[in-house]
């Protein structure tokens, strides 16, 4: 919302941060920063995983049905090979779902640090509520049903559902899901490592913590709430549209049909 896909750079490309903040703290705007600061693409996994190229999409609904139910030692080594083939040639990845499997991608990227965009809990929770009003209602996936990409939009949403589950107790994303969510972050990655943010410190911290220049240039800001207004707007939209073609494209072939049938049959 108020970005789109992002192509990978050279394989081989240094990974260097896992962007854990829960949706709505500011992912975005730590998005356009790191891509500034680190000078290659950030791979967010919200957009790649619904909207990106077709091998993204489908090596993200790989990761998020086999991550939950990871048991023996071939399990885990085909998940830490779909996460180093989708993440490869990225600097840092970004959002949910990839926000909530930090330890699966500590386990491929070890030397990675941790950046957790975090903000008021109410703040976050009015945001949050309001993003899951939209995208949560029961028709958005029967509206965007001919839209290619989007089709798998409700298999996405049922896979998130279960790494809810099985990470946080909770089958979507709740009010005390953030502080649930930093409490995992604390437990699971070494505090050496695990570094929170708020994007309304600007470049100062940031920079401290990547160890590089302030650069000359204003921080961004990107993703408010109107930009996932319009993005949701877009969708209804393209999906309404989509309809009624197909609606045409049957009603013409209904229109054929009946026509051969008056010919040909007497």
């Amino acid at each position: 919302m108020g970005q789109g896909p992002s192509l990978p750079g050279p394989p081989g490309t240094k990974f260097r941060v896992i962007g854990a903040g829960m949706s709505r703290t500011g992912t975005k705007t730590l998005n356009e920063a790191l891509t500034i600061l680190l000078d290659g693409p950030v791979h967010d996994s919200g957009i790649q995983s619904l909207g990106g190229p077709v091998d993204q999409i489908k090596a993200w609904l790989d990761i998020m049905e086999l991550a939950p139910k990871t048991q023996t030692f071939s399990e885990q080594k085909k998940l830490d090979w779909l996460i180093s083939e989708v993440l490869d040639g990225y600097v840092a990845t970004m959002d949910c779902p990839a926000a909530t499997l930090t330890p699966e991608i500590m386990r491929v990227y070890p030397d990675a640090i941790v950046i957790a965009t975090t903000r008021d809990q109410k703040a976050w929770w009015k945001s949050m509520n309001y993003l899951n009003s939209l995208m949560g209602t029961w028709y958005l996936p029967l509206v965007v049903l001919w839209l290619h990409k989007t089709q798998v939009y409700g298999i996405w949403r049922e896979r998130f559902h279960q790494i809810m589950m099985w990470r946080y107790k909770q089958e979507k994303i709740e009010e005390d899901t953030l502080r649930k969510h930093e409490e995992h972050l604390r437990q699971v990655v070494p505090p050496g490592k695990l570094f929170f943010y708020e994007v309304s410190q600007g470049w100062e911290p940031l920079c401290k913590i990547l160890n590089v220049p302030i650069p000359d240039r204003p921080f961004p800001h990107n993703n408010s709430k109107g930009d996932a207004a319009q993005t949701f707007r877009d969708h209804m939209m393209a999906g309404f549209l989509s309809w009624i073609f197909m609606l045409m494209v049957i009603s013409m072939a209904i229109w054929f049909v009946s026509n051969w049938l008056a010919r040909h049959i007497p």
